[in-house]
């Protein structure tokens, strides 16, 4: 009878463990993954290997990956640079109202760590606003960087037959607390 209650058990374990396996890798956003097409073509021009159709333009198709490169580090850039000091604040909100809630527990005055609670939500709640500002103002950035390099590679001879590349990329992934853990601390 074991054996047969083993399998499925190890079966439910494995499949618990898928999400906890994702959650560990996060979405790449590097330049290959958001610009597919694109880093494929800088990469052959880089290595010499210029398509037959742009080998005229081979100068100009570089100068327009060293200006999708820059553009999309400098978009990475601010992000990041925007999102750093959000997910200190997270960070140090939580810990916060954790020690209020523990000193709150130790002085039997719940309505003490409820209120921090509502407070520490509500932090959140605005630093979560903030970060979405930064990832549309990075996906607006890759957009018209996208089309930028793009323009410029369909308007030399040959470049008429590349294909785009067509999507901004992954979002950026950005942890901040959620409402569950503020509860739970």
């Amino acid at each position: 009878m074991r054996r047969h209650l083993l399998a499925p058990l190890l079966a439910m374990c494995a499949l618990l463990a898928v999400p906890a396996l994702a959650a560990a890798h996060p979405v790449k956003r590097d330049f290959s993954h958001t610009f597919p097409h694109a880093s494929r073509l800088c990469d052959r021009v880089a290595a010499g290997d210029v398509p037959k159709r742009l080998a005229a333009s081979a100068d100009k198709v570089k100068a327009a990956c060293d200006t999708l490169h820059a553009s999309f580090e400098g978009a990475r850039t601010t992000f990041t640079t925007a999102v750093t000091p959000l997910r200190q604040q997270a960070t140090d909100a939580m810990s916060t109202l954790r020690a209020t809630c523990k000193q709150a527990r130790a002085d039997h005055k719940p309505e003490v760590c409820k209120a921090a609670r509502q407070s520490t939500r509500e932090t959140i709640k605005g630093l979560r606003a903030q970060v979405r500002d930064a990832a549309k103002a990075y996906h607006e950035a890759i957009r018209t960087a996208r089309t930028a390099f793009w323009t410029t590679i369909k308007g030399l001879r040959g470049g008429g037959s590349v294909e785009p590349d067509r999507t901004s990329g992954p979002d950026p992934q950005v942890t901040l607390p959620s409402d569950a853990q503020v509860v739970a601390a």
